[in-house]
């Protein structure tokens, strides 16, 4: 819609040409009237007018000199101005002003609409040719701008700076990249930043996927740049962006440099918990040790390790329990030098490892299983590897919730029970003291004042007692050896002789 201004000092004139015509069927909207010209000034400089139309003779100031005024600064407004037969030769003026159309009082509706249909046609012509300058302007701005990122020109023209409004003291490059890549309008996003950025603050490029700004006003505290980070988000919030910002660099040359700067944070950006620009001062969630593994083939084994330990934390609830070792796990391949997505796997891998040995151990919770299976795809929607962890913990948590262990709050007890339940596996006091969250001797003292047996001791008699159950019911030592947790035969042998008495088949005798 074009929008018309009715500018005459009479109301019943204003009120006839706006209800004479149903304006909206030509493409035109009434947006306001005035009653002369020194008010229609005004409300042209307060509405953005595309054709007035106007009365010549009017107190205050005339149509005439609204016309003149109004022509010292803006070539592209449209008048058509109305005047009575005694004013025909006065209204030759403003013909020469250059306007559009000349209509006699009482206005004719025919010839109205005669007009305003000609408007039309230019008015849309002349937006075609409007948005093809601006396509082309942003387009030729956008490929000098890449160019200067990509040290294509090695001289600068001052003149090139200044017509792209790039001259400043100091520069600094942000890139902005999308999460939610899905049905993005890039340049629709670009035009919303411009607006509150462009010219004053920077200028905005699009490289791929990627938006870019120079900023010439960098912020100068870690307020202010906050703020700005803060300001860029809101504008853009709903396309999940991460962004990174460069140091400042001091010549139009060295914004390569700068460049380069960003597009590394950012792509690193999942080692990042983001708050705010990633900049060459940010930390990443866990920080690289330069410790590596000595084959890679002892990956298997580890994730089996971890999904053991965790299947644990979970069979004593124990929250630290899982969380560390999801910490352990993460330290280990940041330190490794994993790709985001080599990571993504692993946690993938790890926690359907967990899933399928409580599974196989806890049949009774198999519907809240089956819910954390569901969830796990979404493993590979987690923007960072903080996000990442979180996940992942709530996850098990959500497994560990729907166990029953009566009285939870007494760490011992609950030690205890777990022995019980586990004696078969390989179970060991350091393990067990990482999972609780003990140091292992202090763990151990707390379990013998519990128990009034050390550690190993306590095992090795649930074990034996299981054992003896399991010789009742004819199995052989070798079974029996190894469904109670013994790896070798003799070692469980002499284990049991010494707190039965009697060997494993003396024993079966004696009690047959």
């Amino acid at each position: 819609m074009y929008n018309v201004l009715i500018v005459d000092d009479e109301p019943m004139i204003r009120e006839g040409l706006t209800t004479l015509i149903p304006w909206t069927s030509y493409g035109f909207n009434v947006i306001d009237s005035a009653s002369n010209g020194k008010e229609a000034l005004e409300k042209y400089h307060s509405h953005h007018i595309d054709l007035m139309i106007a009365d010549i003779r009017m107190p205050e100031m005339n149509g005439i000199t609204l016309i003149e005024t109004i022509r010292q600064t803006d070539k592209d407004v449209h008048f058509i101005i109305l005047s009575g037969y005694a004013d025909f030769e006065y209204a030759k003026k403003a013909i020469s002003a250059r306007v559009t159309g000349y209509l006699l009082k009482p206005v004719d509706e025919d010839e109205l609409v005669e007009y305003l249909e000609k408007l039309k046609k230019k008015l849309d012509q002349q937006q075609s040719l409007n948005q093809l300058k601006k396509s082309n302007h942003t387009l030729l701005k956008n490929k000098f701008i890449l160019s200067l990122l990509q040290e294509e020109y090695s001289v600068y023209e001052q003149e090139e700076l200044d017509y792209w409004q790039l001259t400043s003291k100091e520069y600094q490059i942000i890139l902005v990249k999308f999460l939610s890549s899905n049905n993005i309008d890039i340049e629709e996003i670009k035009q919303a930043l411009a607006q509150s950025f462009e010219p004053d603050r920077g200028a905005l490029f699009i490289n791929d996927s990627t938006i870019g700004m120079i900023v010439k006003d960098r912020p100068k505290t870690p307020e202010s740049s906050q703020y700005l980070f803060e300001t860029i988000k809101k504008i853009i919030h709903i396309y999940d962006p991460i962004m990174s910002m460069s140091e400042v660099v001091t010549s139009i040359e060295e914004l390569s440099t700068a460049y380069r700067q960003a597009k590394e944070l950012l792509e690193n950006h999942f080692y990042y918990e983001e708050k705010a620009f990633l900049n060459k001062d940010s930390k990443p969630f866990i920080a690289r040790q330069q410790v590596r593994m000595e084959s890679h083939e002892d990956y298997e084994a580890l994730l089996d390790t971890f999904a053991e330990k965790i299947y644990f934390a979970i069979d004593i609830t124990s929250h630290k329990g899982i969380e560390e070792r999801l910490i352990e796990m993460a330290q280990l391949l940041v330190n490794e030098g994993c790709t985001e997505d080599e990571i993504k796997r692993y946690y993938f891998r790890l926690i359907s490892t967990v899933l399928n040995k409580c599974s196989a151990e806890k049949p009774e919770i198999q519907s809240v299983l089956s819910d954390v299976s569901e969830g796990m795809m979404d493993i590979y929607k987690q923007i960072n590897l903080p996000q990442l962890m979180k996940y992942s913990e709530k996850l098990f948590t959500k497994i560990m919730s729907s166990l029953e262990y009566g009285d939870q709050h007494d760490q011992m007890k609950r030690l205890e029970d777990f022995i019980l339940r586990n004696y078969h596996k390989h179970l060991k006091l350091e393990m067990l003291a990482e999972i609780f969250n003990y140091n292992s001797a202090y763990l151990g003292k707390l379990f013998k004042n519990h128990t009034g047996e050390y550690f190993n001791t306590y095992l090795d008699k649930v074990r034996i007692e299981n054992a003896k159950k399991l010789l009742n019911k004819g199995l052989k030592v070798y079974q029996v050896a190894e469904q109670v947790g013994f790896t070798n035969v003799d070692y469980f042998h002499n284990k049991f002789k010494k707190y039965v008495g009697a060997s494993p088949s003396a024993y079966r005798k004696k009690v047959k």
